[in-house]
């Protein structure tokens, strides 16, 4: 385990002590998966993220989505849960043999 101690002034944090912790060890593991989006003739890439594993209390991590480039339109930002469910209920997904 880092930890840090800053003694630094930073606005809204003027004479705070702060300190970070960083734990060497990885927590888990992920795994990225590219896919894409077709709306109007564009095509949207983005990364799906899987974190395997659970937390210590049994918690599985939440899946998330990461867009390839900043100009993504609203409305294909706000497709996020339909691909994540899409990506949840596909056929080969190992995860509802284990339930």
């Amino acid at each position: 385990m880092v930890v840090i101690t800053l003694k630094h002034k930073m606005r809204r944090m003027e004479n705070e002590q702060v300190q970070i912790s960083i734990n060497k060890e990885p927590s888990f593991t992920e795994i990225w998966y590219e896919g894409s989006i077709d709306y109007n003739g564009e095509a949207y890439q983005f990364w799906l993220i899987h974190p395997q594993g659970v937390d210590p209390h049994g918690n599985e991590y939440e899946v998330d989505i990461r867009w390839f480039f900043a100009r993504v339109p609203r409305e294909i930002r706000g497709m996020q849960p339909y691909i994540i469910d899409a990506f949840k209920n596909k056929p080969n997904d190992r995860r509802k043999e284990e339930n």
